[in-house]
């Protein structure tokens, strides 16, 4: 079982560290590729897993680019050749009455943009990380403090400026590697 994923500041990576935790107790080795990490020259060939998930993060609406150039190289997913699944991790996600167009927006319209067809996709919620270990820029925290606080606005929630504030459904996350694994089943 592979978990592609692209992630911009580690929201996707951890979705993936959890995903592949929860298919291993299932009984599937799992193997992890970091897209933005690993020349395409180094992606293993894809007859060698029995499904495969793939998972972007989602910033200024758009998805990282190399999950869609992932996507785009292996034939095996417009061929319906392989069990494959999909996701993605946006801050809007986070809202429950915003997961339904964010679904058609950023997973239904890519699969057909690209000619895939996913057997379980999901958009699950954000992470975004204020703390001093945090992968954004001084800008990029600046622009999401502005985001981020006027959501919280909305959300009637206090925001610690300073930490990392997880908007991620975890029960939502492994209700999908669930299913995930009942259709690798």
């Amino acid at each position: 079982m592979l978990i592609a994923y692209g992630t911009r500041y580690g929201s996707t990576e951890e979705i993936s560290n959890k995903i592949a935790e929860i298919l291993e107790r299932k009984g599937f080795a799992t193997q992890l590729l970091d897209l933005k990490n690993t020349e395409e020259r180094e992606w293993p060939p894809l007859k060698f897993f029995q499904g495969v998930l793939v998972g972007s993060g989602i910033r200024g609406g758009k998805w990282v680019k190399e999950p869609k150039k992932f996507l785009e190289k292996n034939e095996e997913f417009k061929s319906k050749t392989k069990i494959f699944g999909l996701f993605i991790s946006s801050g809007y996600a986070s809202f429950p009455e915003k997961k339904p167009e964010i679904e058609k927006d950023y997973l239904e319209k890519v699969m057909a943009k690209l000619g895939v067809e996913a057997d379980i996709y999901s958009p699950f919620g954000g992470l975004f990380d204020f703390s001093e270990s945090s992968r954004m820029n001084f800008f990029e925290k600046k622009l999401l403090k502005t985001v981020l606080l006027r959501l919280a606005k909305d959300m009637k929630k206090q925001i610690d400026e300073k930490t990392r504030i997880d908007l991620r459904d975890w029960d939502e996350i492994h209700r999908f590697a669930e299913d995930f694994a009942k259709i690798l089943s």
